[in-house]
């Protein structure tokens, strides 16, 4: 068990007088109910039932009243505690609508009581088989993927962590962290591989649970519809989305196959509601707010670039390489800025700008302040980037970003049409400090 950000969220949570039951959202096997077992630590009562397993949900089912439905948990789990020390965590409450609507009445009839309520495939569960959302009277909290910083927690390296919150970063430890953060891409962030690294398993291992987890998330498709024509829509996405992760889809026809645009686009959005993809919409604005186009054609990314590298069949292939840029033609490093901004609650979004016989397109846009700054995913030179002297000669300002796996640095460019901007050079490992990374770029780095 190692420490993630979740933790200090679930442990300012339970410290407020005035929360509210929270729902913990997150794909599969990303650390949900970890993170509330080590709250739990220091909670003398907990209660955790998981409704999946046979026995566990009755009790729900019994149309009590709030309190005497506590007591029957309180007395089939052994434990005896005042409310206020008690903590109710119903995991896999997708399995069970009963309990995911009884938390409105917990918390308005024993608000001194702590609930939580998570699940592996509640996402595509709300607002359907009965299970209403309590708008409201509940808080969220989303869990991902390690980020990098959690990574390097959770295998030792505290030296390196501290060092990423240094701005600028200091170029001497460019090559040894960045060595460790090409690792941490190609292995990913879900947390059972990182425990098996940290135990000194090899890779082969680790490749033996990407696939039983793959295997896991087909095996859930059922769960998501009824219809059989639409589980096979939904399976083949799933299947297809690795290979076309970093790039513009179109619905109609995806994967090679002859699913119409309205099927394909139904079983994205139900993969993304999972959260094990990431449609990600251009935006044509140049000031804030970027607001996504739903109607164009999105990016699409997967869950996390260890189970990407491992789909594709380059993990071996590409473990020991120092740089991402060259990695699966550079769609490894955009993967990982793409779920670390996600990670950060940036909500990615793309620029791009078409006209006949030509589009112009930005990797990422992300506001600061009241300025909305494009960011490149790229290897090439600066004289390269064309895309991004066409947002900077539309845009009221002279800033830009781009991740690349070289030193921070500041560089005064000019674009085509004759334009000054300044372009931050920020190696990908501090993409999760991209925000302390832009207020000090834009104050006048």
């Amino acid at each position: 068990m190692f420490q993630r950000g979740i933790l200090a969220t679930l442990t300012d949570w339970y410290g407020r007088s005035d929360r509210k039951p929270l729902i913990i959202r997150g794909a599969r096997q990303t650390g949900k109910t970890t993170a509330v077992r080590m709250l739990a630590e220091k909670i003398p009562g907990y209660l955790e039932i998981n409704l999946e397993a046979p026995g566990e949900k009755s009790v729900f089912t019994r149309d009590l009243p709030a309190f005497d439905l506590l007591s029957a948990v309180m007395l089939e789990k052994n434990v005896q505690t005042p409310l206020e020390s008690t903590l109710l965590f119903l995991d896999e409450v997708q399995a069970c609508p009963e309990a995911f609507n009884y938390i409105r009445f917990l918390y308005e009839q024993l608000p001194q009581l702590a609930v939580i309520a998570s699940g592996s495939l509640l996402e595509a569960y709300i607002g359907n088989e009965g299970m209403g959302f309590p708008v409201g009277r509940v808080e969220q909290s989303f869990v991902y993927p390690l980020t990098f910083s959690e990574f390097l927690g959770a295998v030792g390296r505290a030296e390196m962590k501290s060092l990423l919150t240094a701005i600028p970063f200091p170029d001497y430890a460019l090559n040894a962290v960045n060595g460790e953060f090409v690792r941490y891409t190609i292995i990913g962030g879900m947390p059972e591989p990182v425990r098996m690294l940290l135990q000194g398993r090899k890779l082969e291992s680790l490749q033996r649970y990407y696939s039983s987890l793959l295997l896991a998330f087909q095996d859930d498709v059922p769960k998501y519809t009824s219809g059989s024509s639409m589980r096979r829509v939904i399976t083949h996405c799933l299947e297809s989305a690795p290979r076309h992760a970093g790039t513009r889809i179109k619905f109609a026809g995806f994967g090679n196959s002859s699913y119409r645009s309205r099927e394909v686009g139904e079983a994205l959005r139900t993969l993304q509601k999972a959260m094990l993809v990431e449609l990600v919409y251009p935006a044509s604005e140049v000031s804030p707010p970027a607001r996504p186009n739903l109607r164009k054609h999105p990016k699409l990314f997967f869950l996390d670039s260890g189970l990407l590298a491992y789909s594709v069949g380059i993990q071996s292939e590409i473990l020991g390489t120092r740089d991402l840029n060259e990695a699966f033609r550079g769609i490894l490093a955009e993967q990982q800025i793409a779920q670390t901004l996600k990670a950060i609650g940036c909500k990615p979004v793309f620029w791009a700008r078409e006209s006949r016989g030509s589009c112009a397109e930005v990797d990422f846009l992300c506001q600061s302040g009241d300025i909305l700054v494009p960011i490149e995913v790229k290897s090439g030179s600066t004289g390269r980037l064309r895309s991004l002297h066409s947002f900077m000669d539309s845009c009221p300002h002279g800033y830009a970003a781009r991740f690349y796996s070289g030193p921070v640095t500041v560089d005064r460019l000019k674009t085509v049409n004759g334009k000054n901007f300044k372009l931050l050079n920020l190696p990908h490992f501090l993409c999760e400090h991209l925000p302390e990374y832009l207020d000090w770029f834009t104050s006048g780095s």
